[in-house]
């Protein structure tokens, strides 16, 4: 029996930017560079105002850091096209964010917690739909939020191949509980400076972990392409 599934038809969307969505003038701002590529000067943040730091832009997909975070790191992931809710989303918009998604959570862990492994970090990726659930800008996007251990600090013993690492965080409980869950907590204002050189690391992590999965490929390629 075949693995793949049926062909599922592309139904016409409106790929027009909205001239009112902020993300749709991101998306328009900054084209699709390789991945691969280590020149990021059509990237430039002061493009726009207030300026805006590209981790990914491909033919479908674009991360870059929210403006405000919720936690140093805090990342967006969304459609280049605009669709305001998930439904909304071609088969092949959908499918490319989903395979692009885990590679930019990674590198985004790999940046914000250098000596925490993966599998010891813990972060939200959130999606809302609509006002009623807490989506402010009516164009999809997924967001990453990485979250230190709660009582942040510092480095406190070396794991056995040389690297740090933290105490795992606990489950938390009460008030700490409603500040994790769901992406919540404290907004603050995006420090340019420290942004700067954080969208460069997660760059270079973003560029490891896409070799690793797709090789050279600078396009993100398809289940069936995948398979050769």
């Amino acid at each position: 029996m075949a693995d793949d599934p049926p062909s599922i038809p592309e139904h016409t969307r409106d790929d027009s930017p909205d001239s009112s969505c902020p993300f749709c003038t991101i998306t328009s701002t900054y084209q699709p560079i390789s991945p691969l590529t280590t020149s990021h000067d059509d990237w430039d943040p002061e493009r726009l105002d207030p300026p805006t730091y590209v981790l990914l832009s491909t033919e479908h997909v674009v991360a870059f850091l929210d403006i405000a975070p919720l936690t140093r790191g805090h990342v967006l992931v969304a459609p280049r096209r605009h669709r305001v809710k998930v439904g909304d989303l071609k088969p092949s918009e959908a499918a490319e964010i989903g395979r692009v998604l885990p590679l930019v959570a990674r590198a985004v862990l790999n940046s914000v917690f250098p000596d925490i492994s993966h599998g010891e970090a813990d972060y939200n990726v959130v999606q809302n739909n609509g006002p009623g659930a807490a989506q402010v800008i009516p164009h999809v996007h997924f967001h990453i939020i990485p979250r230190p251990p709660l009582d942040y600090k510092p480095v406190k013993r070396a794991t056995s191949n040389g690297r740090s690492a933290y105490a795992p965080s606990q489950i938390p409980t009460g008030l700490r509980a409603s500040f994790v869950q769901f992406g919540r907590g404290q907004r603050h204002e995006l420090d340019d400076e420290d942004a700067a050189e954080l969208v460069k690391t997660m760059r270079l992590s973003l560029m490891g972990e896409w070799r690793k999965e797709f090789g050279a490929v600078e396009d993100v390629p398809d289940r069936k392409e995948q398979k050769l």
